[in-house]
């Protein structure tokens, strides 16, 4: 609904931009659970990126791949348009290195895929924690927090919104929000990740608070501490309930189902709208004639029926045939 609003018939989530704090606070905890241990003992650092690179790339170059088609067409049927052949080049250029942005380039790896501005300070993120992770004793832990809350705070003081991140004059708001809310998923973890209970109800309900926080339209004057509260308190109350809490074996399948396919669903979605939107220009089938009932839920469907499919026949495939030629003794080492 945020990137291809016109299959929606325009319809938004006001608050979708904030999902961002929530992938970077979800990572924190999962790589402190999954690869903490080993990283606290060290000697494992190269051996994490490595890991991390390999689970990101093949999805990530599929969404580079896709966003290519659009602008190459673009820029032989419009030659005197915003796509030219040299753009088309710095953008699969940086982008074949998970450049987002590149100081003095119009365009860039995001150019062709939007969402994956998110993945170059995600990494950042990962690599931190790697090689901090024998000094970062709770206390450092709070203090990374609370510097980058601070910056968190200014960002939405200074912009008006915390929609900020992916443009070169606020990249600095970028590193505050994957610092804040990454290693507050890493501190969550820490005291909250062990001794889950079993509650059907508060799992789906942690789900339609999700859903009801992000949909929600603040007046114009409460949207930036809306935003705030929500970044520095709200989801990492979600986190933390969600950490002790389990759904039933059923409802924790389609969790797992869901949870497997949104990392397709994120690379491939923009893309693929500007893919379709392209198709329905040349056929001059407009916008406006589009029912946003049928083809939103239509198109989020295909999505899900092709993230299934990619992670059988190509996600899984490429990220296997990657760790036997990279990483030939990591045998099948868990994946984050």
């Amino acid at each position: 609904m945020r990137h291809a609003p016109e299959l929606f018939g325009g319809v938004r989530v006001p608050e979708s931009f904030l999902a961002v704090d929530l992938f970077y606070l979800v990572s924190g905890f999962v790589v402190a659970h999954a690869y903490g241990e080993r990283l606290a003992r060290g000697g494992f650092a190269g051996r994490f990126m490595l890991t991390r690179l390999i689970r990101l790339y093949p999805l990530y170059l599929l969404g580079l791949a896709i966003g290519l088609a659009p602008a190459i067409i673009a820029s032989v049927t419009d030659p005197e348009g915003w796509w030219s052949l040299p753009r088309v080049a710095e953008a699969a250029a940086t982008g074949l290195f998970m450049i987002p942005l590149f100081p003095g380039l119009a365009a860039n790896g995001s150019s062709l895929d939007g969402p994956t501005w998110t993945l170059l300070w995600e990494l950042v993120a990962n690599l931190a924690y790697a090689l901090a992770i024998r000094f970062m004793n709770l206390w450092a832990l709070i203090a990374t927090i609370v510097v980058c809350g601070a910056g968190v705070v200014f960002a939405e003081w200074r912009y008006g919104t915390l929609d900020v991140g992916f443009n070169p004059t606020d990249q600095w708001a970028a590193l505050a929000r994957v610092g804040f809310s990454f290693f507050a998923g890493v501190l969550l973890f820490r005291v909250a990740g062990e001794g889950e209970r079993r509650s059907e109800w508060i799992a789906w309900a942690l789900m339609a608070l999700l859903a009801v926080a992000l949909g929600f339209q603040p007046a114009a004057w409460a949207a930036g501490g809306y935003q705030l509260a929500l970044v520095l308190v709200g989801f990492p109350a979600l986190v933390l309930v969600a950490g002790r809490f389990e759904p039933s074996a059923i409802s924790g399948r389609v969790f797992s189902f869901i949870g497997l396919m949104s990392y397709a669903v994120y690379l491939l979605h923009q893309p693929l709208a500007v893919l379709a939107r392209e198709g329905l220009d040349r056929i001059d089938w407009d916008a406006d004639d589009l029912i946003p009932w049928l083809t939103g839920p239509a198109f989020l469907a295909f999505l899900l029926i092709l993230a299934w499919r990619l992670d059988k026949q190509y996600d899984a495939p490429a990220r296997n045939w990657l760790r036997a030629r990279l990483m030939p003794s990591a045998g099948k080492a868990a994946e984050g």
